[in-house]
């Protein structure tokens, strides 16, 4: 009997939607959302008119990017840099040699 009575409880605790009726935040003391961010972001506007249309940046920097949307839109991409490793800091002679192949691990 015990048993059956914890099964039951558990049971109850899995019932959909809730005593509630299924939605979180129409549970009572439950957060409710107030408006109070869009009241933040109208309050540090400079000029209102900004919530309705913003303004182009005082330095702008647009013909970079539109020069390489052009070039990827023509199909005119620049070559990518070469990615093999660094030469700085070798000498000629360990340029030109050969790489040895990596060393077999041993595991224990």
């Amino acid at each position: 009997m015990p048993r059956f009575c914890v099964l039951l409880l558990l049971l109850a605790g899995c019932t959909p939607g809730g005593s509630w009726g299924g939605d979180d935040f129409a549970r009572p003391g439950t957060w409710a959302p107030s408006g109070v961010n869009d009241a933040n972001l109208r309050a540090m506007l400079a000029n209102p008119a900004d919530a309705i249309q913003g303004r182009a940046a005082s330095t702008e920097r647009a013909a970079p990017a539109t020069l390489a949307i052009r070039r990827l839109e023509r199909d005119a991409r620049r070559a990518l840099p070469n990615a093999n490793a660094s030469r700085v800091g070798i000498s000629p002679a360990a340029a030109l040699a050969p790489a040895a192949p990596p060393e077999a691990s041993h595991a224990p």
